[in-house]
Parts: structure tokens; sequence; C-alpha cells
């Protein structure tokens, strides 16, 4: 792709006259390099579900001793079985969610799960091609029955697909972490998938709005969960022992509270969840489910420093609330991790295309981003591909 040539005067006197267009030949040079590079990574992570960017260690680890158990005692699997749910409308988020996932967790240890309502064969050959040296199981939700569920601006009724795992996610899956697909991954999620869960059938981060609490937050909550210490759960981000799900029917008598309050219900499949496992979840690290109140300088003293820290160092990024990076609705300093991992699907052009996104917009976001990004390792990269893709 071409580069646009910088305007003004055709010399600049840096230590005496130094030509602006050799400059700009040896900038075209050296980015045509850093793309192919570029490509070249990306086409060795597709074909062999490794990140090129990981440090090979002279000599390999001697295998663990200790084996990660499930509540009943047996091994679990050695696949990380990961969920979704969504409709036809969500196939480009999941896809690019998926992207972020394979970038730091290797694509051969993966199986994922996704509960769907009319996504086409071609949009999950485009889904699957993000990672194609994962696992792949496609359950159509059509004749799954669920109660009546209310619609709102940015949730559909595809949240309650996740209640449905306890009778269709496949016996060999005893623990799964479920992931709403309005959220990109930034770290490995061997280390979540790792995580003790001390006989819980959740863990889970707390609700950034309706726990923290916020002066005008409602919190509705607690005329179900008592307790001055309770804590509300966001749902979008849920390590599950399936083995204990499926004993107790946890997730069954969700839907039944759904059929039965639902009108009382404002936050209708997380409140039941919330509440009919009020005593059986634990948290996990806030940096797992970093959510968009974390980021509002507005609310910081209604967090723990902690929190606040988990903040500036996401492990996940979650884009609660209808401030989506595909809407430009409000603001998030992080949208721009959104578009760097749809960049790494087939949706990506299109998406762009009819959301009328240019390439203007996306180098506003990311200099923002590069702004209010942490002093971590994301990487910012030389020239994000999302930039030049068309």
């Amino acid at each position: 792709m071409p580069i646009e040539r910088i305007t003004g005067p055709n010399r600049l006197n840096l230590h005496g006259s130094c030509s602006v267009r050799l400059i700009n030949e040896n900038l075209e040079s050296g980015v045509s390099v850093l793309l192919r590079i570029q490509s070249d990574l990306y086409q060795f992570r597709s074909r062999t579900g490794v990140n090129p960017r990981t440090k090979l260690r002279a000599r390999p680890q001697a295998v663990r001793e200790t084996r990660l158990l499930s509540s009943e005692g047996a091994e679990l699997s050695d696949k990380i079985w990961i969920a979704f749910g969504c409709d036809s409308c969500f196939a480009p988020h999941v896809s690019a969610t998926i992207a972020s996932i394979v970038r730091r967790t290797p694509a051969h240890k993966l199986h994922f799960l996704i509960m769907h309502n009319g996504i086409s064969e071609s949009q999950r050959k485009m889904t699957q091609s993000v990672a194609p040296a994962a696992e792949f199981t496609w359950i159509d939700m059509a004749d799954f029955e669920l109660p009546e569920y209310k619609v709102s601006n940015h949730i559909s009724q595809a949240t309650l697909f996740r209640l449905g795992l306890e009778k269709l996610a496949p016996e060999a899956c005893k623990r799964l972490i479920y992931l709403d697909a309005d959220l990109i991954v930034l770290s490995d999620l061997q280390e979540l998938w790792d995580f003790d869960m001390k006989g819980a059938a959740i863990g889970a981060v707390a609700d950034a709005y309706l726990s923290s609490g916020i002066d005008e937050v409602h919190q509705h909550w607690r005329e179900w969960i008592s307790g001055a210490d309770a804590q509300y759960m966001n749902a979008g981000v849920m390590l599950i022992d399936m083995e204990l799900v499926r004993q107790t029917q946890s997730f069954s008598k969700a839907l039944e509270k759904i059929a039965l309050h639902g009108a009382d219900l404002p936050y209708q499949d997380q409140d039941a969840i919330n509440w009919i496992h009020q005593n059986n979840w634990i948290q996990i690290p806030t940096e797992w489910n970093v959510q968009r109140v974390h980021l509002l300088e507005i609310f910081e003293r209604h967090f723990s420093l902690e929190s606040m820290e988990a903040a500036q160092r996401p492990k996940i990024v979650h884009f609660t609330g209808p401030e989506k990076p595909w809407t430009f609705e409000g603001y998030h300093p992080w949208w721009w991790t959104y578009w760097d991992a749809l960049a790494g699907t087939p949706f990506f052009g299109t998406a762009r295309k009819s959301l009328g996104v240019s390439r203007t917009k996306l180098l506003h976001i990311w200099l923002r981003w590069l702004r209010k990004r942490p002093l971590s390792k994301l990487g910012i990269g030389n020239l994000p591909s999302a930039l030049w893709k068309p």
C-alpha cells in the first residue's frame, strides 16, 4: 500500500540538507519489510497454532506432578474448553474474541463450544479459519426451550444460551470457561483455567457497576442476596465446574427463576445465576474481567487499589454496557484491542465497510489507546494491520 507523503517544504535542515523524498523512500522500504514479517508471523501461527514470538526454552520443562482435578477428583481434560453463546449478528465479534485468544494461548490446546442461533455454514468456516489448530463444537439453539426474555438495546436472548450448558456441553467437558462475545483476551487463558476454585461451582469477578456501592446505582440484587459483604458477579466471564453444575442442576434452576420472576429481574440471566449461586461462587482476580466502570476516573473512589491496578493491566477487557467498539457510542480507551483482533479474522473488511469505519477513525482510536495503554508488554505493533488491511 502506498505511503502518504509528508506535506510541506521539499527539504528539512537537520545538520545540513536532508531530502524528505529520501526519508519517505526509506520509510516505505522499512514499513514494507515490517508488513512482510508480520504477514509471515500470522501465517505461521495460523498453520501451526504456535505463537512465533514465544521464547523457546533450551530444555523442555519437566512434566508437572500435580494434575488439575474436578470437584469429584477426576482428572480434567487436557483441552481448555471455552464456550460462547451468540446469534448470527455476533459472528464477527466472537471471531475477534477467538483471534485474541489464539494470539496468547496455543490453538491446539483449545476446544471452542459455540451455542448459536442462525450462524450460517459460511460464517462458521470463517470463524474456524481464525484458529484452524483448535477444535470446534457448534450447537444450534433453535430447538432449545428458553423462557421469555426482555431484550434491551445491547442484550439479546442469546445471552440465555449459557444456561443451556448444563444439558448441552459434552460429557467430556468437566470444566469450562464461558466468555461473552463482547470482550478481548489479552493473556494466556491457561492461567485462568488452572485457578483453584476451592469447590465452588463458578469463579467470576464482581460486577463493577452493581457491586461497587456507587451512590446512584440501585442494588436490586440485595432483595434476594443477604449479607453485608455479599457480592454480585458479572457473568460475562465465568470459570465453571460443569460436573458440579450438572449434579446440582443449578443452571436449570436459574432458567426456572427467569420463567417465574423474569419481569422482576432487570439483568435476567445474570440475576438468576447470582440468585442460585449466591453461596457457591468464588472471586477470581479482577484483571480477568476488567469492565468499563473500572476505567472511568469518576468511579475510582469506589474501588480498591488492587482493582485499580488490575484495570491498568487487564487480562480480559470486557466492553460492558452499550459502549461497544463497533458502535462507537460513548467512550472506551480499549476499543482498539477489538479492531486489532478483528483484523486477524475474515470478517474485518466487511465489518469495517458496513459500519462505515474509516482508516482515519481507526487511527484515531489507536492513538487514543497508545495514550491510555498500561505500561506492560501488550505490544503496540509497528504498523497495526487494522490500519492497512482492506
